[in-house]
């Protein structure tokens, strides 16, 4: 049972990174198969907002307390914006995936996590067709 999980999740993540790759589909299909595999990446890889966001709320700290960067406001800031971030892309993950039938775009900005790890995440207009 526990090879079987481990079997999808690990089919899920490489068909989101496939998906997440091909952004400019024509097709409903493609469009469709975007959708789901964006969906699916999210929902597997929301945890890695926490360690985003501290990475980003320490690098961007220096804005905050001028030339020295404050440790513990960028892994306290990060911390909570990455917990809220993480259920956000669950929960717009879960969405894309219960309603892949429609060719909408994905919510989360960036799309998928990896796409910009630098760059704060945002969410979109829902249910925004292509």
């Amino acid at each position: 049972m526990l090879k079987g999980l481990r079997a999808l999740v690990a089919g899920m993540i490489m068909w989101g990174i496939a998906a997440s790759d091909v952004a400019g589909q024509e097709t409903y299909g493609g469009k469709v198969a975007y959708k789901l595999g964006v969906g699916f990446a999210n929902v597997v890889t929301s945890w890695l907002e926490v360690p985003k966001c501290m990475i980003n709320g320490y690098n961007n700290a220096d804005v905050v307390f001028g030339n020295e960067a404050d440790f513990v406001y960028g892994v306290t800031t990060g911390v909570i914006k990455g917990v809220i971030n993480t259920v956000g892309r669950t929960f717009t993950g879960a969405l894309d995936i219960a309603t892949f039938p429609l060719p909408t775009k994905p919510i989360p900005n960036p799309p998928v996590i990896w796409k910009d790890f630098a760059a704060d995440t945002h969410y979109g207009k829902a249910f925004q067709v292509y």
